[in-house]
């Protein structure tokens, strides 16, 4: 097919390798490909419609040297013209050995090249648009986008270009016809080989898969053979929609699918194109739904979240902290159960888990520019889908701006099925799934509820909304000293201090930060370490901190105790500086160091529960239970239960297990259920003051 007779050795220069991603080509100086190879169009180099076969090898030292080796295709002259003005010219490529390796095509055509330029929109490491155009075995381009190039023949090209193009399908034809049959006919009925694999995933293609059960739509960018030690693989280099708090970009994920005998159903592989997916058009509804949502949880928002999320533990994935080029080591994260109130927050999350940031490839883009991950392709169009997108600027006040008014479905189709924060109440950095992701209702009349004098809650009203307002009439002298509104609660436990701080966060519409003292340690430097990174993100969210059990750092200092000496001078030079609301705890006032009472703006004093404020915490637990759901007559029963002399927490336990005490028994809440429930307390109450009596 390919002629004989023996030619002149030369030399030949082989062509560097490929760019890993070639995705996002730039216009720079110079004439265009195409404007060079219309200037060639004066000359007959690749004017010559036929194929011209060479063979290169490689001798026991390296070195490569190429043999002309056949006449045209179409032609039976044995005298034919040096091959650079052939259309085509193949090289089989033979190793030292004699034996064959497989085979390269240069186009030299500039009608094929023209063509391959309109056709071939995406081929990562494969450039159409260069002078020099060379495939390797397999051309996995020209059997990619053959019905392309097929539909550009019949519409666009003349009778030459007919001509080079049809020499073109003969050719590709001679390589993988074959193999391009069975996998037509393989697919048609939902299977695939593995030697196959590779015509499965065409670049610029949407391919399905799963993350931790969530279905996920990435862009195929690359697919290359690979071996290990446990066999071969197909690597699928695919291409995500990223955020990382600041910029979009485009994220590259790796997946891997070993070699197996026989055949296998398409959708049976941890990723395939998904086109081939049963219900593509539910899940594509659904992914374009989720592409909004993930748009519309950017920037800083505080929100509530219930279900599974992926946890950064303190394990490092490759067993280092640091790796060779001085970074953070990348964290594993781990599935866990979260609920609560949370912060959305990539760019925080990647500025303080620096190891584990969104890393782009290439191209990123500000919020405000219109992102594009692919410019168009035939299997969707380049179809564009107008959102209303909206992101929130400040938590305070959750005011809302449009970010993007357009953006292309694939942009929403490959957005990840999460998005970075941080849980306030298990304090770990996350990977929040969307689905569960909801927004928050905040208690405004929280702060108007608490059992407290009038006067103290005109009080705090009044600070509170002096410092969001930011009046700084009263600074310090020194700038950036003494913006901080301090308050300190002092009293028993369970009599309202940490409700007090819940219902200002609530109040104020800020997230609340709880620390207390046992996170933050006992050793100077891990305190300080530790306090800083709380006061930084405080500030960052405008976050409302409570320390609880902040003994240990209001302590008179002492000439005798040098680490508590050294954490007291650490927590006054952090709060010196601090800009936010604090609440601190304590049950020990009398001990304090005489610098914080200079430093605390308002001290609030929460004596023992009187009777009439427990009466009052009974009924409104009490109420919260819904009025199918009990059976009470409040005048007699608030009466006895008014009582018993517990704090505010305990009967807000007391309440939740009577509650499902009576629904373990299928009956309706009654004074009998809270009777026994407050026996185990009295119960407990008396082993514990017996135990402190012998201690």
């Amino acid at each position: 097919m390919f002629g004989g007779g023996a030619g002149p050795s030369r030399r030949r220069r082989m062509p560097p390798p490929p760019p890993l991603f070639d995705s996002y080509p730039r216009a720079g100086p110079g004439p265009t490909t195409e404007e060079r190879e219309e200037h060639r169009s004066t000359s007959n180099r690749g004017t010559k419609c036929e194929l011209k076969q060479l063979d290169g090898r490689y001798d026991n030292h390296g070195n490569y040297s190429v043999t002309d080796s056949s006449v045209s295709m179409l032609s039976d002259d044995v005298d034919a013209e040096p091959h650079a003005e052939y259309a085509l010219v193949s090289t089989r490529v033979y190793g030292p050995d004699g034996i064959y390796q497989s085979t390269q095509l240069e186009i030299k055509s500039r009608l094929i090249k023209k063509a391959l330029r309109k056709t071939i929109k995406f081929y990562p490491g494969q450039p159409v648009d260069t002078s020099e155009v060379i495939f390797n075995d397999p051309p996995k381009p020209l059997f990619h986008y053959r019905k392309e190039l097929e539909d550009y023949k019949h519409t666009k090209a003349d009778d030459e270009t007919k001509k080079h193009l049809d020499l073109l399908f003969k050719f590709v034809d001679s390589l993988i016809g074959a193999h391009g049959q069975r996998f037509r006919d393989l697919t048609k009925i939902g299977l695939i080989t593995f030697p196959l694999m590779w015509m499965l995933f065409k670049p610029g293609d949407i391919v399905f898969t799963e993350k931790d059960g969530h279905p996920q739509a990435l862009m195929i960018s690359q697919i290359e053979p690979t071996r290990s030690i446990i066999g071969k693989s197909w690597q699928l280099t695919c291409i995500g929609t990223g955020y990382d708090g600041v910029n979009f970009g485009k994220v590259l994920e790796f997946i891997k699918i070993n070699q197996f005998e026989d055949t296998r159903e398409i959708t049976s592989l941890k990723v395939y194109p998904l086109k081939h997916h049963p219900e593509e058009h539910k899940i594509r509804v659904q992914l374009l739904e989720r592409g909004k949502r993930f748009l519309e949880l950017r920037g800083r928002q505080h929100m509530s979240y219930k279900g599974m999320a992926h946890v950064l533990t303190a394990k490092y994935k490759h067993g280092y902290e640091v790796d060779e080029s001085g970074m953070e080591g990348e964290r594993i994260f781990q599935s866990s159960l979260v609920s609560g109130r949370v912060m959305i927050d990539s760019e925080s999350f990647c500025r303080v888990n620096s190891g584990n940031r969104i890393r782009f490839d290439g191209l990123a883009v500000p919020y405000n520019v219109q992102l594009q991950v692919y410019d168009g392709s035939t299997s969707t169009g380049g179809q564009e889908v107008h959102a209303t997108v909206t992101v929130t600027t400040d938590i305070e006040t959750k005011t809302k701006r449009p970010v993007l008014s357009m953006l292309s479905e694939r942009d929403l189709l490959l957005c990840p099925p999460f998005v970075l924060g941080f849980s306030l109440l298990s304090k770990k950095w996350c990977r929040f799934i969307i689905d569960n992701v909801s927004e928050l209702e905040l208690n405004a009349e929280a702060f108007n509820q608490l059992i407290i004098a009038d006067s103290h809650k005109e009080l705090i009203q009044a600070m509170v909304e002096s410092h969001v307002e930011g009046d700084d009439s009263f600074d310090d002298f020194i700038q950036g000293k003494g913006k901080s509104l301090i308050f300190l609660l002092h009293g028993a436990p369970g009599v309202g201090k940490t409700l007090t701080a819940e219902s200002i966060a609530d109040y104020t519409k800020r997230p609340l930060y709880t620390v207390s003292s046992g996170e933050l340690g006992t050793d100077p430097a891990e305190v300080e370490d530790k306090l800083t990174h709380v006061l930084d993100i405080a500030t960052t969210w405008k976050a409302v901190v409570l320390l609880d059990e902040a003994d240990v750092f209001l302590q008179q200092r002492s000439g005798s105790d040098v680490k508590r000496n050294a954490l007291v001078s650490i927590f006054l030079r952090l709060l010196e500086y601090y800009e936010g609301i604090l609440f601190l705890t304590s049950n020990r006032v009398e001990s304090f160091d005489l610098a914080f009472k200079s430093r605390i703006h308002i001290a609030l004093r929460y004596p023992e529960l009187t009777v009439p404020v427990r009466r009052q915490l009974w009924r409104d637990f009490l109420l919260r239970i819904p009025e199918g759901e009990r059976n009470l007559d409040f005048e007699v029963d608030l009466s006895t239960l008014e009582k018993e002399e517990i704090n505010g927490r305990q009967i807000k336990n007391a309440c939740k297990t009577a509650a499902a005490l009576a629904k373990r028994r299928r009956e309706k809440l009654e004074i009998g259920h809270l009777e026994t429930t407050l026996a185990t307390i009295r119960e407990f109450e008396k082993d514990f003051a017996r135990g402190a009596r012998l201690s």
